[in-house]
């Protein structure tokens, strides 16, 4: 019985020893990584934004992440430019006229196949994501043939219609996977109340939907915002350029690199995004998680 209360006093000992060790050890692992990728993904935007601060002369001689002497002139110089505004007004037509598409073409679509049976249903939607296989470079040329043919060229109208089918197979995938996971059940219910098949879908699937939906707008958003080389590809005047062209463009228009006014411009274009997704993350998330596994 002695050895026995001995052995288990030993043990009781390690293990302790061993917990005293393995706590500092499990908070540096996770902990370390998590470090390592936020200064990854903050770094360059933090010294984008320290030099957007800074006057051109003060860029190189001024190594500090703070300035020593901060000045919003690279900002409005920015919101000055006559082809930052244009390029602006541009982007949230363009951005929201995809989004909204893609919402409108996208949730039929997806409750068709979502409820609805009919032969080679799994084969089309399967085949309706090869599009997203082919590069945006491979792209180029023959959306560029197609613009000049239906007069589409330089036009936002054609940008929207472009965007739109580039997104539009992941927003279909994403709202299938939502629109299974709702029970049938509530639209027989709403059925027997006397409820038609477009009440009951704008009633109780739409609202049910909202993380899928938020996340299937913030994509078809982000897609349209940051799109540069179908842009490059579809138009030539300043008429439809959008803001990464725009940025693009600033390296010839300035004749010497002017780094302020240039990370001004690009965090001016990115801010607005963020905050935006900072404010519904937790439903992008949901939408995301629940397309994938449901």
């Amino acid at each position: 019985m002695v050895p026995d209360i001995q052995n288990s006093q030993e043990k009781l000992a390690r293990f302790r020893r061993w917990s005293w060790f393995a706590g500092p050890l499990r908070k540096i692992i996770i902990w370390l990584p998590l470090t390592m990728l936020v200064l990854w993904t903050l770094g360059p935007f933090l010294i984008s934004a320290s030099v957007s601060f800074k006057e051109p002369a003060h860029v190189f001689s001024d190594a500090s992440l703070i300035p020593d002497d901060p000045t919003l002139n690279a900002y409005a110089r920015t919101i000055d430019r006559p082809g930052f505004q244009r390029a602006l007004w541009n982007s949230v037509v363009i951005a929201f006229g995809s989004l909204i598409l893609t919402l409108v073409v996208g949730v039929p679509a997806a409750y068709a196949f979502a409820r609805y049976r009919f032969r080679g249903r799994h084969l089309l939607l399967m085949f309706s994501l090869l599009p997203m296989l082919v590069p945006k470079v491979g792209l180029m040329f023959p959306l560029f043939l197609l613009a000049v043919k239906v007069g589409g060229f330089d036009s936002r109208i054609f940008m929207i219609l472009v965007f739109t089918g580039m997104l539009l197979p992941l927003a279909v995938w994403l709202l299938v996977g939502f629109f299974q996971a709702i029970p049938r059940e509530l639209e027989e219910a709403a059925a027997v109340d006397g409820a038609t098949q477009f009440a009951a879908i704008r009633t109780i699937i739409l609202p049910l939907s909202i993380p899928a939906l938020l996340t299937v707008a913030v994509l078809a958003f982000r897609e349209a915002w940051n799109e540069f080389e179908l842009v490059l590809a579809l138009t030539q005047t300043a008429n439809s350029r959008t803001l990464p062209y725009e940025l693009y463009l600033m390296q010839d228009a300035t004749g010497l690199a002017d780094y302020p006014i240039q990370n001004a411009f690009a965090l001016l274009t990115i801010v607005p995004l963020i905050l935006v997704y900072l404010r519904i993350e937790r439903y992008v998330a949901e939408g995301l998680l629940s397309g994938a596994v449901k």
